[in-house]
């Protein structure tokens, strides 16, 4: 322990004294960014000091003043800045200076003898910068330079003779995105030869395309020609989409492409026309320029646009290599013509704009074509992208060849991939897997386990939210199509080899046998699920306390026995377990009377499937011809299906018995099954055949003359029970409760109305506490009358409307309260008028209405004069109010405001009540402030004193 202590301290010693002595050497650099360091060289006898300045990483815009650093510097990092030029004699004075390091800064120029006075530098780096302008005299006085790197520029090419005053240069790197490896470059190869000079291996051609990826130090003399075709590492067109313009709009291009050589022109044309300037048509072409020594730039200038500009605009750059050309299409519209409005959608492709579009040649990935009468018709969105990650995976998925080889690892991670499924937002997730799971089922025969990866597929979509589950169904059928596969296991898997199937997952079981009907005894499949061991087992009787958590040990199963006596759910003796629903199938459902002769004459294949809840059952239209009989029921057990293929059958002799839990509370149930053919294939409940026999606490048990999907339904007990699409009403709960607001806030009004004589109220005060009231009211009744009105546009604009007028009034009239609250408090009490005393002048309120009233007024006005399309059901919401971004400014910040301001007015009345205690009696009798004296009428007592008063003045 002495010794690490001994060892430690010495450390911390060296330490200080190394950063004394960092700092000693350079006493004048005061820059927090930088780290100044000192050595001494290796060797025999008293070496000389080298040191190190490091300024990496920071915000330097310009190079440090040489005076600012040590003369014995010999490496200098400046790399990771932002310096944007260097100045002639950037580094005088740094004689020692071996080291140079200026890579990832924003460099764009470099003045003749910027390293002017570095004889000792050694190793320079210019990388990543945007230096396109490179010559000789940039190079003066670096004698002693064995590598250059200038990689990650935005030049070219480079100046024939540039590295002529590097004399004892070793080492080159000049690799950029836009290298064109042509004639011009010749003189490289014939250099660095001659020179003994290593062109860097990573240094490769760009362009053209015959020689890209190659490297230059590679190739041959006669490679380096220039002939044509012309490729341009940058050629730009702005704008580069078609412009909709009217007839006098001003509209600017400008052209940029890659300045090549000396030969490089750029020139415009219209409809195949040459374009020079013409002030009297507005037409004006503006001089090339060549800006940093690579590119070329030239604009034109429509300034007053004529019906005759309609067509193609064309950029066209020449050189002597070849010709390439852009061009963008010009749409004039008279100021009369009749045009489409902007409008913004958005769905599962984007965020999309939409423009008056009259005709066009070539359609965009996304358009919307806008007739004659200057309503938006046609449309189409399907070249865009998703734009969500999870749609745009699925529809990479679905676009996959598959095949028997393929298909083990595809179904692997298509099933990794879906157990995030809770997080599917988009019906088209949904479509895409029902699409890729019948491209799966195709396979089963090769793969044998395909059956696993469906079933699990198929129980990880029952994670999806309900409404997406229904949408997916309502477009494609979706959900009955995922089903359809899952039962469709059984009938590819059962063989004379295979005679048993089991399939588990975390909401779907299946079980499937091949059974012979001579001698079948009957048979009993009980699902079931795992519990935890320290549970209480009368627990299990609560709804909804055997759902499940994504864990193996919580999968369904199936366990089946043979035999004619049918198992209750309560009596399942499975350890640790809850039985969730079970199937009996009797003996007699292969009696001569309902079974026909099999197709093989002697087995058939039997199976059942349970489903934990309804999600893959959504009904996607008026149910009131289906099993609810019009009501508003809901699956409410699990669904369980039971089926014999490979036999004919009508209708069994002997019912199936079927066993449900209730994971729902609620009441009036009824069995039924799922109707495959319903609704134009959509599907849907149906009760014919099917009836409940007996249902004890959460356990119903139904039986079926048919073989089906089963489930029961049942009138949900909750609070706010919503169907499984949007309603045309809100819950009756809303419209109850805003019934007794507005009873009670007109009662208010009509009180202080009729007895404004004998309720002691100021004139402000009555004036504020009337308007506030009506303006709630108004709010309340338009909120619960037509908040969900979206079927009807106009009208949901208008209430969208009058609910941003409403609130806002209303927020602004409890402002206005709480500041006339304020005033009345901080105001001294006035004496009582006598004859002596002036009356005080009534203040007239106009100011109050102007403000609690004409400022909403103006608000929504400019909010709806800027685009009507603010209010009403944007974007597809199932409400009326207003698009999210216009109602930050227009309605959301105003509110944060005034509740701001009216808080302040509140907390400063509580502050002046606390110092002033006698001010509460005060200002709760009869002393308001002045102005408020003649709006009060004095009643009972007080109005028989002062009659009294005036007959003794009169005596």
């Amino acid at each position: 322990m002495p010794g690490l202590r001994l060892c430690l301290c010495l450390c911390a010693a060296a330490a200080v004294l190394g950063l004394s002595a960092g700092n000693r050497n350079c006493p004048d650099l005061i820059v927090d960014s930088c780290l100044c360091t000192a050595e001494r060289a290796k060797g025999p006898g008293r070496q000389p000091v080298r040191i190190k300045v490091v300024c990496s990483g920071g915000d330097l815009v310009e190079t440090l003043p040489p005076a600012a650093l040590p003369n014995r510097t010999v490496s200098l990092i400046l790399s990771n800045n932002k310096i944007l030029w260097l100045k002639n004699v950037s580094f005088i004075g740094l004689r020692s200076l071996e080291r140079l390091d200026l890579k990832n800064n924003l460099i764009s120029t470099i003045e003749p003898g910027a390293f002017y006075g570095l004889s000792e530098l050694k190793r320079l780096d210019l990388s990543n910068n945007r230096i396109g302008c490179l010559t000789p005299e940039i190079f003066v006085g670096l004698n002693s330079l064995h590598k250059l790197n200038l990689s990650g520029n935005i030049f070219s090419s480079l100046m024939y003779g540039l590295f002529s005053e590097l004399l004892s240069l070793k080492a080159l790197h000049f690799h950029t995105d836009s290298l064109i490896c042509d004639c011009n470059l010749k003189w490289v190869l014939q250099w660095a030869r001659n020179a003994s000079v290593r062109i860097a291996e990573e240094t490769v051609c760009i362009y053209p395309s015959t020689l890209q990826g190659l490297a230059f130090r590679n190739l041959k003399e006669n490679q380096l020609i220039c002939a044509g075709p012309l490729e341009l590492p940058l050629f730009e067109l702005i704008p580069s989409q078609r412009q909709v313009v009217f007839h006098g709009d001003r509209l600017p291009f400008q052209c940029t492409a890659t300045y090549v050589d000396n030969t490089t022109q750029v020139h415009w044309y219209h409809n195949g026309h040459l374009l020079e300037t013409d002030e009297e048509s507005g037409i004006f072409v503006e001089d090339s320029i060549i800006h940093d020594c690579c590119l070329i730039t030239r604009e034109l200038i429509l300034s007053s646009i004529d019906i005759d500009a309609t067509g193609d605009w064309e950029c066209l750059v020449n050189n002597s290599y070849g010709t390439s050309r852009k061009q963008v299409e010009i749409v004039v519209l008279e100021t009369a013509a009749p045009y489409c409005p902007a409008e913004r959608v958005i769905n599962n492709k984007g965020d999309f704009s939409s423009i008056s579009l009259r005709n066009g040649a070539e359609e965009p990935k996304a358009w919307r074509k806008c007739n004659r009468t200057g309503r938006w018709a046609e449309q189409n969105y399907s070249e865009c992208p998703y734009s969500q990650e999870v749609t745009q995976v699925l529809h990479a998925f679905s676009e996959m060849h598959i095949n028997g080889t393929t298909a083990p690892e595809f179904s692997r991670q298509l099933m990794a991939y879906t157990r995030g499924a809770s997080n599917f937002a988009d019906k088209m997730d949904i479509i895409y897997l029902a699409f890729i799971m019948e491209k799966l089922i195709g396979f089963m025969d090769e793969v044998e386990d395909l059956g696993d990866a469906i079933v699990e597929i198929a129980s990880n979509v029952m994670l999806v939210d309900d409404h997406v589950l229904w949408m997916a169904q309502n477009e494609e059928k979706a959900c009955t199509r995922i089903v359809q596969c899952v039962e469709h296991i059984a009938s590819q898997m059962l063989t004379s080899n295979t005679q048993v199937i089991s399939k588990v997952s975390l909401n779907i079981a299946l079980e499937a046998f091949m059974i012979k009907p001579s001698s079948f005894i009957g048979m009993t499949c009980t699902a079931f699920q795992k519990i935890s061991a320290n549970s209480d087992r009368s627990l299990i009787r609560d709804v909804g306390s055997w759902e499940a958590v994504y864990h193996p040990d919580q999968y369904l199963n199936f366990k089946c026995n043979t035999g004619s006596i049918s198992g209750s759910l309560l009596n399942f003796s499975t350890k640790n377990a809850v039985a969730v629903a079970s199937v009996h199938l009797p003996q007699s459902v292969f009696s001569q009377s309902s079974a026909l002769q099999s197709v093989d004459n002697s087995t058939c294949k039997l199976q059942f499937i349970v489903f934990r809840n309804g999600k893959l059952f959504p009904s996607t239209g008026n149910s009131s011809n289906l099993a609810d009989d019009g009501k508003r029921r809901t699956v409410a057990t699990p669904a369980v299906f039971a089926k014999i293929d490979g036999c004919s059958f009508g209708n069994l002799t002997s019912p199936l018995t079927i066993g449900l839990r209730h994971f729902e509370r609620g009441i009036d149930p009824i069995a039924a099954f799922w109707d495959f053919d319903l609704l134009d294939g959509h599907g849907g409940w149906w009760g014919e055949g099917c009836h409940i026999i007996s249902s004890s606490g959460n356990i119903t048990t139904i039986q079926s003359t048919h073989f089906s999907n089963f489930a029961v339904l049942m009138e949900l007990k909750t609070v706010l029970s919503f169907p499984q699409y949007p309603g045309e009403f809100l819950h009756p709960v809303v419209y109850a409760c805003t019934a007794v607001m507005l009873l009670c806030l007109f009662a208010s009004i009509i009180t202080y109305i009729v007895h404004h004589s004998t309720i002691r109220i100021s004139r402000k005060g009555w004036h504020m506490l009337l308007n506030f009231c009506f303006h709630t009211a108004l709010t309340f009744a338009v909120f619960a009358g037509g908040i969900n009105r979206v079927k009807y546009p106009i009208i949901c604009q208008a209430v969208g409307v009058v609910l941003h007028y409403s609130t806002l009034s209303t927020m602004l009239w409890l402002g206005v309260t709480a500041r006339n609250i304020y005033k009345q408090v901080t105001k001294k009490p006035q004496p009582c008028p006598n004859s002596d005393q002036p009356s005080y002048p009534k203040q007239p309120l106009l100011r109050f209405y102007l403000i609690s009233g004409g400022v909403p007024f103006i608000i929504c006005g400019i909010t709806a004069a800027t685009n009507i399309n603010n209010y009403g059901n944007e974007g597809n919401a199932p409400y009326c109010w207003m698009a999210w971004e216009p109602s930050l400014g227009a309605f959301y910040g105003p509110v944060a405001f005034i509740v701001l301001v009216t808080c302040v007015y509140f907390l400063c009345t509580y502050v002046q009540l606390k110092r002033h205690p006698e001010r509460k009696l005060c200002h709760s009798s009869l002393h308001y402030p002045p102005e408020d004296i003649g709006g009060l009428k004095l009643g009972g007592a007080q109005r028989y004193m002062n009659s009294a008063s005036r007959q003794n003045g009169a005596v």
